[in-house]
């Protein structure tokens, strides 16, 4: 997904207010952090990630809470080789938004990156 078609999406979930204007901000941000980390733009298969994350962080600040994935999926996602780079970008976010991220979050980041990783090495 290159830059203009995610801000479409993102453009439509702000519009319609299913998303903040700072989870709309936030995930601009990390789009531009990630395909400067993986010098690649347009970044393949991320399309759940920023759909993910820009709805994640709006739940945030909404206070919602969001069931995590299971433990057996959630052990085996911490296992990926991409750890390290998961964890810097979930460390960008986090100093971007200013708020907790709840462990459950990080975990579908976690689920969802490992796959934009493999796909754009």
């Amino acid at each position: 997904m290159n830059k203009l078609e995610m801000n479409k999406k993102l453009t439509i979930l702000l519009d319609g207010q299913i998303i903040t204007k700072q989870a709309y901000d936030v995930t601009n941000q990390t789009y531009d952090y990630l395909a400067a980390k993986l010098n690649k733009e347009p970044i393949e298969n991320s399309d759940m990630f920023w759909t993910h994350l820009c709805m994640a962080l709006t739940r945030i600040e909404n206070g919602e809470e969001l069931e995590g994935p299971s433990q057996a999926i959630v052990d085996d996602i911490y296992q990926t080789a991409y750890k390290e780079e998961i964890k810097e970008v979930i460390e960008y976010v986090k100093h971007k938004f200013h708020h907790e991220l709840p462990r459950e979050e990080q975990d579908y980041f976690y689920l969802h990156l490992h796959g934009v990783m493999e796909n754009n090495k």
